[in-house]
């Protein structure tokens, strides 16, 4: 059983689905594994959770990041 580990801020449904297809069709083209015997793992880090240099992204989020905190906007 292959597993994939995405590591990252707390992403969206539609972005993990979207992600998750993709990674399994090239990881199961690239080794002959079958699509169905491949897992996708996601760690979501919330904004308080990730600090760029000595700032919590809590504090100042990226602008251009999209992802769940900001998926109203």
């Amino acid at each position: 059983m292959p597993a994939i580990t995405i590591q990252s801020i707390e992403l969206r449904d539609e972005q993990k689905e979207i992600i998750a297809e993709k990674f399994t069709a090239l990881f199961s083209e690239l080794t002959n594994v079958p699509q169905d015997r491949i897992y996708v793992f996601f760690d979501g880090y919330s904004l308080n959770s990730v600090a760029k240099g000595n700032e919590l992204f809590a504090k100042n989020p990226p602008i251009n990041l999209i992802a769940k905190y900001n998926q109203n906007k």
